[in-house]
């Protein structure tokens, strides 16, 4: 598996240095992938700091931004940056993205950016995932403070977008979030019928859900009752949050670890037990294995984004398909969900941050947000690539498609929480995700298995409140 993640790194490093060299054309600007020509280092939170953009280009030339996207809805993207530069003539924009290569992971997509950034190749405006990505970068001295370059503007904006808290930290703004992804209990309401079960009433405590992935596979002996990443930390999370529990003292920039209390154990063991009966798939799942699984009925549920709805529906629209928030143990726990998706910022390399951050607050408007979504028409896009995005991050449009009969169930209403936001968080991610591998995989010692990630993970923490102490005063 580690080989695998290295080959795929090595593969996503080689291609972009090829797509670096490919420019839009027509405008004279320093080609992407050539050096910047000033590098300055990210203030620290809450300190000041100004940004210093390349010479301003020629009179009559165009800017030329780099717009790098780690993050899929590939249509989509590039549709909102033809439209943009549509609208402002002296913008061009070189668009890359790792999204078109083989499955390229978070971790493979921040290690990625990192490298490229310490290279110094320029790139004004990148679109990175929203929780584990932006304080990773700003380990790094990889992006800029966003407060240096918006102002007041950017954190009145900033009020009405989702996961906000993700990343505007003790007065320090580390991306501006662009995309929320919330998950669910997404099931094929036929299959319920199918098995005797009332779609209406979906299972709400694991002992319902055990009754009713025993029934379904009754029903369907080839067919998995659940579904869901196995080495995917974000989606195991809300199980824990559901039933009362968490993995940290505070849900952002936590400083102490606490991976084996009763909750977090039981949630583990419960999964475990999912692949000992043979409920749960045996093969890691990615956006296209799961909507062919669902569709073929060979999951009749699965842990995963709410958004998925959307492509079911798109793609069979025969089938009966629902969303349902995440069970608790007793039934009776308060919802919440892991409050995914992407986020945008400004590299340390950008050559023009003033017009990136022009571009990014364009697209996190509630106008862009209407375009991008469809909400307004003039995107141009075809039904399968505008239902491929996460749902809107604008609080304003969010509450707008909660209306709309295509996209009523995947704004889903269920609260989200931070999942323990750190400088430390993605390599504390990983840790997790590839030890839930080895519990659902080789049925490893639940307690041994996370006292063991807990010892590695404490350290880190305690790092990273060692290097970043401006950003633990208030915490």
């Amino acid at each position: 598996m580690i080989s695998g993640r290295l080959h795929r790194f090595g593969a996503i490093l080689a291609t972009l240095v090829l797509l670096a060299g490919c420019g839009t054309g027509g405008s004279s600007y320093s080609p992407a992938g050539a050096a910047s020509s000033s590098q300055g280092q990210a203030p620290a939170a809450g300190q000041s700091g100004s940004s210093t953009a390349a010479p301003a280009a020629a009179s009559g030339d165009k800017v030329h931004l780099v717009y790098f996207n780690a993050r899929g809805a590939e249509a989509a993207e590039r549709a909102l940056v033809s439209r943009y530069m549509q609208d402002h003539p002296n913008i061009d924009i070189e668009y890359l993205s790792t999204t078109s290569l083989s499955g390229p992971s978070d971790t493979d997509a921040i290690a990625n950016l990192i490298f490229n950034i310490q290279a110094k190749k320029v790139i004004d405006a990148a679109k990175i995932e929203v929780s584990r990505t932006p304080l990773d970068l700003m380990d790094s001295g990889s992006i800029q403070e966003l407060t240096q370059v918006g102002g007041d503007a950017m954190q009145t904006q900033l009020k009405g977008l989702l996961n906000s808290n993700y990343v505007d930290i003790n007065n320090a703004v580390w991306a501006m979030p662009y995309e929320y992804d919330p998950f669910g209990y997404v099931y094929n309401a036929d299959m319920f019928k199918d098995a005797g079960l009332n779609p209406d009433n979906p299972p709400k405590s694991w002992d319902e859900l055990r009754q009713v992935n025993d029934t379904i596979k009754a029903k369907n002996a080839s067919a998995w009752p659940i579904c869901q990443p196995i080495n995917n930390l974000a989606k195991t999370m809300p199980w824990v949050w559901t039933s009362g529990g968490n993995y940290w003292d505070k849900d952002i920039l936590p400083t102490k670890a606490d991976f084996t209390s009763p909750v977090v154990t039981d949630v583990y063991k419960f999964e475990q037990e999912w692949s000992q009966k043979g409920w749960r798939n045996t093969d890691e799942l990615s956006d296209t294995s799961t909507l062919q699984l669902m569709i073929s009925r060979k999951c009749a549920a699965v842990i995963y984004s709410s958004d998925l709805i959307l492509q079911l529906e798109s793609n069979d629209p025969k089938t009966d398909w629902r969303v349902a928030p995440i069970q608790s143990k007793d039934g009776n726990g308060t919802p919440a969900t892991y409050g995914g998706g992407s986020a945008l910022a400004i590299p340390t390399t950008a050559a023009h941050p003033k017009e990136a951050m022009d571009f990014i607050m364009w697209l996190t408007s509630d106008d862009g947000q209407r375009l991008k979504y469809g909400a307004t028409p003039g995107l141009n896009i075809a039904d399968q690539d505008l239902y491929s995005q996460a749902n809107p991050d604008s609080m304003a449009v969010s509450d707008q498609l909660k209306t709309d009969p295509k996209w009523k169930q995947s704004i889903l209403t269920v609260p989200s929480r931070p999942p323990g936001v750190s400088p430390a968080f993605s390599k504390i991610y990983q840790m997790l995700a590839d030890m839930q591998e080895r519990i659902v995989r080789s049925n490893s010692d639940v307690t041994t298995e996370l006292t063991n990630v807990q010892q590695q993970a404490q350290p880190l923490l305690d790092q990273a409140i060692q290097n970043f102490p401006q950003l633990y005063q208030k915490s």
